[in-house]
């Protein structure tokens, strides 16, 4: 006797892994737009205090004159 289901067993896997697959794909670009982030704004910041100690060698002032 042939064994009869109510659903098929491939047509209720493959949407199932899609989503997997769709929230792996999630998970991977929202840690390289993380990582992506936080590289230009190290950027920022280095070269901020990098104009700030430019800017204190061109006037002349030191730290230790204040």
């Amino acid at each position: 006797m042939k064994d009869i289901f109510t659903f098929r067993l491939n047509s209720y896997l493959y949407p199932f892994v899609m989503w997997i697959f769709v929230l792996y794909l999630i998970l991977i670009s929202a840690y390289t737009t993380r990582f992506i982030i936080q590289l230009k704004i190290l950027n920022n910041i280095e070269s901020y205090y990098d104009r700030q100690l430019n800017s204190f060698d061109k006037k002349g002032d030191t730290f230790e004159n204040k």
